[in-house]
């Protein structure tokens, strides 16, 4: 019984872990939308692209980054 109890937690942990992630990333892209918004009314069409580039490049900086070290914590354990 105890196994069973333990693998519902796992499993209900990697359940949490997803929707938390999918959350975070929809948040991102909401985010995203509003600056490259933002600097549409703002500033110039180039503006805009440099903008929307640094975004992203911090953005997948951040998510790699996220990422390896998961991956690598998995490796530790």
């Amino acid at each position: 019984m105890t196994k069973l109890k333990e693998a519902i937690y796992e499993e209900a942990a990697k359940v949490f872990t997803a929707f938390i992630t999918w959350g975070i990333g929809v948040l991102f892209m909401i985010a995203y939308c509003a600056f490259i918004y933002w600097l549409n009314e703002n500033f110039s069409i180039y503006v805009v692209i440099i903008g929307a580039m640094l975004f992203l490049a911090v953005v997948f900086f951040f998510v790699d980054l996220w990422w390896s070290y998961s991956k690598g914590k998995g490796i530790c354990e």
